[in-house]
């Protein structure tokens, strides 16, 4: 249970993280709503993991983890030639991935549902 928890904090984390990041710094009004939006995406899940953390919620959290990371690559290589920003990019995807993780390594602790 302490994992997911975890996972869930390592969610809500990154969601504030790249929210603030997105509204301070990011140009380019595509790229401010399309991570404020997988902020919002991963700060709800984040916020499900801590408070009941499930079987659905682990594997909803690969499916964003792996959405997660597509974006911050694809931000990572549209701002490649800007060295503070790809630094950023690649920061917050890495946030992403450690938050889908984590919730991979504590799934033998979420309850399922269904039953």
């Amino acid at each position: 249970m302490k994992w997911l928890r975890t996972a869930g904090i390592l969610w809500v984390v990154s969601a504030l993280l790249a929210t603030g990041i997105s509204l301070v710094f990011r140009v380019d009004p595509v790229q401010v709503v399309v991570t404020i939006a997988a902020s919002a995406v991963a700060a709800v899940l984040g916020a499900w993991m801590i408070a009941r953390p499930s079987t659905t919620a682990v594997a909803l959290s690969h499916v964003v983890g792996l959405a997660w990371l597509v974006l911050y690559a694809a931000l990572t290589f549209q701002q490649s030639a800007e060295l503070v920003a790809w630094t950023t990019d690649v920061f917050l995807g890495l946030i992403g991935v450690g938050a889908a993780l984590t919730a991979y390594r504590g799934r033998r602790g979420a309850v399922s549902r269904f039953e």
